[in-house]
């Protein structure tokens, strides 16, 4: 069932000259694991089947409290992580709209500039020119209002009658 790993040209319990990475150590240490499992359960069953049944019922035991705290821990880190990740995307996209403001204004600096060179009138100049040609329209209608309608003429003065 199981066969034992013989490391290439080395002793027993020699290490690897290259240093291995923790990942490696881990992969390495699961492995031994399943592999004393798997030795563990072939003793039992040929020792004694009772025995084997018990190491069964313990194991699923063990299974679901480890299994229950990995999800806990599990959910716990990736909350945190979220949170984090939540967190930077808060702060870049606030750098993003500062820099997006800086840009839109450093824009429009430049496109007044631009229009100011050319001779267009800002939108000051023409509301100023929209308020002088409302107060000579009115001028005009009052004038027109006048010449339409011509007053009496003036009358002579007459003396006052004089007292002899």
């Amino acid at each position: 069932m199981a066969t034992k790993r013989k490391l290439q040209g080395k002793g027993k319990g020699a290490r690897a000259a290259a240093p291995k990475t923790a990942q490696v150590r881990l992969l390495n240490a699961l492995n031994e694991v399943w592999l004393a499992g798997l030795g563990a359960a072939v003793k039992a069953q040929r020792g004694a089947p009772q025995l084997y049944e018990d190491l069964i019922a313990e194991g699923a035991k063990v299974h679901v409290a480890t299994r229950d705290k990995a999800e806990k821990a599990l959910r716990g880190i990736l909350g945190e992580v979220q949170s984090t990740v939540n967190a930077r995307i808060g702060e870049v996209s606030g750098k993003a709209s500062e820099a997006f403001e800086g840009l839109e204004k450093i824009f429009q600096t430049r496109v007044h500039r631009a229009l100011a060179q050319l001779g267009v009138p800002t939108a000051e100049d023409v509301a100023a020119l929209s308020k002088k040609v409302d107060a000579l329209t009115g001028s005009i209608e009052k004038l027109g209002r006048v010449r339409a309608h011509p007053r009496a003429p003036a009358r002579a003065a007459t003396p006052p009658p004089q007292v002899s």
